[in-house]
């Protein structure tokens, strides 16, 4: 039985977010809701991968962004996340906390947190991955290591797409669990 009321047993994602869930990396939008459909923002994706990381504390005491306000859930995930490399902000005094990431935000933070490591291979299986964009070693990377398959739809990725909860859930668990 899913753990949030929302989720279809047997979906492509609740294997996976049921495992995220019970190791604290993901929480739900209410105690029994997950929303898998909604849109995850950059916030809420700095914060699943801080959680998984064990979160660790931020050696920084300054952060640069007018946004990012101490004592919100993901205070210590953005710094952690700027400190680490994994993410940039908007702008040099604003994260976007609640700006929507987009599929090529997200592999690019998975990728980022990995280490950036080389793709084994520069063929691009994605038609719609330009080559020398700041997400095409990240999205081959990720397709290479079963992250990713694309969007559905033959041969595309689909890199502007809103990455919903569902997807960030499932490439995060396809990351790090295999």
């Amino acid at each position: 039985m899913p753990i949030f009321s929302d989720v279809v047993s047997g979906s492509f994602y609740s294997e996976p977010l049921d495992y995220c869930y019970a190791q604290g990396w993901v929480t739900g939008v209410t105690a029994d809701t997950f929303v898998p459909g909604n849109a995850c923002v950059r916030a809420q994706v700095v914060t699943f991968l801080w959680r998984a990381a064990g979160c660790p504390k931020s050696v920084s005491s300054g952060n640069p962004f007018e946004d990012v306000q101490k004592g919100s859930y993901y205070y210590d995930a953005v710094l952690w996340a700027i400190e680490n490399g994994i993410t940039e902000g908007t702008a040099s005094d604003a994260f976007s906390p609640d700006g929507i990431c987009n599929r090529a935000q997200v592999v690019t933070f998975l990728w980022r947190a990995a280490g950036k490591p080389e793709p084994a291979s520069a063929e691009n299986p994605f038609v719609d991955i330009p080559a020398g964009s700041f997400y095409e070693k990240a999205v081959l990377w990720a397709y290479e290591n079963g992250i990713t398959k694309g969007d559905g739809a033959p041969n595309t990725f689909k890199p502007e797409g809103k990455c919903i909860r569902a997807q960030i859930v499932t490439f995060l668990y396809r990351t790090l669990v295999g």
